[in-house]
């Protein structure tokens, strides 16, 4: 049967994986149980790519489409939020179903509420809030003899100023140092991220997204920074130690798997609402210490908590 809604999507990878509950919504309330997901023609970062991969692996998404002229108009419904949805496909989503939202950093929900709410308030969904969604590839498969840490240090753009952490170089030998062979140091990104930091295993630049999140289920533990990664890891339940820097706590923070947030807790934290990360020194991230990270390593393997 051919799905009868439509949903928008343009935003990074950690907000994709946020806006699945979402789409799991709209998706139920459709006959067929399906959605169809619009991308923007002129997006073309490296994200839509990454987004595509994660889609079409999702059970509840029909067919994953670029918007072009040709565009049919024959859904009957049609989502998009203000967060969601840039780019050529804005005009004709809003036009289809036009309301009025709050602009998400003007409160303190988390983003999988913002958009969830939105499918409540605005399309009639009436049930429980679904779960994040993540399906991942079959492989690589990871051996299973050592306890395995996945490092990660990504971000996107001019917000990579107050994500990135840049201390894993020296983390990852007082890792060894301290484990030994007990632990596998497994690396993951994209591009030159973390290209001078030792490890076990190197997977920077060598997956497609649902790969990385096939590695990131086989993890026992992941430390990261505030990354589509860490949400992939959230949704999959797999541990996370963040490293958080100046995004929204309570917009971007874990909310499934057992996670520990080491922050500064600076006045000038969050500065993304400010804008006054274009100015930042990244005082947040290096205040952060190895010696704290080291701690938790130490309690999360020792008695598999925080």
């Amino acid at each position: 049967m051919k799905t009868q809604s439509i949903a928008n999507f343009r935003n990074g990878i950690g907000n994709f994986v946020l806006y699945t509950p979402a789409l799991r919504a709209i998706a139920s309330l459709d006959p067929s149980g399906m959605v169809d997901l619009c991308l923007d023609a002129d997006w073309e970062d490296g994200r839509k790519g990454a987004v595509i991969d994660l889609a079409k692996k999702l059970p509840f998404i029909q067919d994953v489409f670029l918007k072009s002229d040709s565009f049919e108009k024959t859904y009957k419904t049609w989502f998009w939020t203000s967060w969601s949805t840039h780019g050529l496909s804005r005009e004709i989503f809003s036009a289809m179903k036009p309301y009025q939202q709050e602009n998400w950093n003007q409160n303190v929900k988390h983003e999988s509420d913002y958009y969830f709410e939105i499918a409540r308030d605005y399309y009639g969904y009436k049930g429980w809030k679904p779960t994040q969604l993540v399906v991942p590839d079959v492989e690589p498969i990871l051996p299973k003899d050592k306890i395995k840490i996945v490092l990660c240090d990504g971000s996107f753009g001019d917000i990579a100023i107050f994500k990135k952490w840049g201390g894993f170089k020296d983390l990852a030998k007082y890792i060894k140092r301290f484990f030994g062979d007990r632990v596998s140091l497994i690396k993951i990104g994209t591009s030159d991220e973390l290209h001078d930091v030792e490890t076990d295993v190197n997977f920077v630049s060598q997956l497609t997204m649902t790969q990385t999140a096939k590695v990131i289920q086989q993890a026992d533990l992941m430390i990261t920074t505030d990354t589509g990664n860490m949400h992939i890891a959230d949704a999959l339940g797999t541990p996370v130690l963040v490293l958080w820097g100046g995004s929204i706590l309570a917009k971007n923070k874990p909310i499934n798997a057992m996670h520990k947030i080491i922050s500064a807790n600076l006045n000038c934290q969050p500065c993304i609402q400010s804008m006054k990360y274009t100015d930042c020194k990244n005082e947040c991230l290096e205040k952060i210490t190895d010696n704290e990270i080291m701690f938790y390593i130490r309690k999360f393997i020792a008695e598999g908590r925080f």
